[in-house]
């Protein structure tokens, strides 16, 4: 009877520590696990979101960028009031943004399925054509800014020149505030309709041919076709391709700067009598030529907030719904 006791308690016992066991083994491996995570983690506080929150910390301050960070002057909300009812530059600077990022997203839309559709078919050198249109993607913009400056310069530029031989009047191009934001826009869609173009592509690759093959059987034609095949099963691309696009634009900087940088004695980007004027060089100028700081990020806080607000808009609308 002590006998089979002694086993039932030996029995339970070892029942009792093999979780105790398997918990510190389980605990060894998680410390080693965040141990080889670290790295990364405390990266990710340093570089994203310890400047994040140091941007809140200045937007709420006024700084020059001379004085200690300890001692800036708190001025709570004084820069967002400022920005959204005083500073005219600004307003002005967020309505171009807007205007470039609508039309500029949906000419890219638009044409890069458009051209993703011609290039899926059989045409000839369909490799040499994917090259070409991605070729202006590869290229700096600010390279390409200045490239385009020159091209449509009013004077000078070869796109006049070509206007003249056709016998048609010149045009002021970036130098007119009423033509220089069109331009910009299409300085942007030249260069970013190539990259969309081959992101379509790679969609319309991924689609299966028997899907086409039997809605031909059923006797649908190439319109019912894309729009109850193309379109849908396209959805997570063209999901990618408006999202991304549209945070690109709404942060448009270096084109805006390249292009319109000296016209009209413009020392800073943003002419003809601020036509172009972007919420990203408004930004640029109020922390780098005038050192309000407080402003500046500001302004930053405010292009995160609306920039956050659209995602989620377009992430609603354009997700699959299942």
């Amino acid at each position: 009877m002590s006998r089979k006791l002694a086993e039932t308690i030996s029995t339970v016992m070892s029942g009792l520590m093999r979780p105790w066991g398997r918990s510190g083994l389980f605990r060894r491996r998680a410390l080693w696990a965040y141990l080889f995570v670290s790295p990364a983690v405390i990266a990710l506080l340093l570089f994203t979101i310890g400047p994040i929150l140091f941007t809140f910390w200045v937007s709420v301050h006024h700084w020059n960028l001379i004085e200690p960070i300890p001692q800036m002057p708190f001025a709570g909300l004084d820069n967002y009031r400022y920005l959204l009812t005083k500073d005219s530059v600004f307003q002005r600077a967020l309505r171009n943004t807007f205007v470039f990022t609508v039309c500029g997203v949906g000419i890219n839309t638009v044409l890069g399925l458009l051209g993703a559709l011609l290039l899926n078919t059989r045409i000839k050198v369909r490799v040499f054509w994917r090259t070409l249109f991605f070729l202006p993607i590869v290229t700096a913009p600010l390279a390409l800014g200045m490239m385009w400056a020159t091209l449509l310069n009013k004077n000078y530029g070869l796109i006049n020149n070509i206007l003249t031989k056709l016998s048609l009047p010149p045009q002021p191009f970036l130098s007119s505030p009423r033509q220089a934001l069109a331009c910009i826009i299409g300085i942007a869609v030249y260069q970013y309709v190539g990259y969309y173009i081959i992101i379509y592509l790679a969609g319309l690759q991924g689609i299966p041919q028997e899907y086409y093959d039997a809605a031909a059987v059923d006797g649908a034609n190439a319109w019912q076709s894309f729009w109850h095949i193309t379109l849908p099963l396209l959805r997570p691309v063209l999901l990618f391709i408006v999202v991304t696009n549209t945070i690109g634009a709404l942060q448009v900087f270096d084109v805006v700067f390249a292009a319109t940088t000296g016209l009209a004695g413009e020392t800073s980007g943003g002419g003809p009598a601020g036509s172009t004027m972007v919420v990203m060089l408004h930004m640029y100028n109020t922390a780098f030529k005038f050192f309000r700081m407080g402003r500046a990020t500001a302004m930053g806080v405010i292009l995160f907030v609306i920039i956050f607000v659209i995602t989620l808009i377009q992430l609603r609308l354009l997700q699959e719904r299942r």
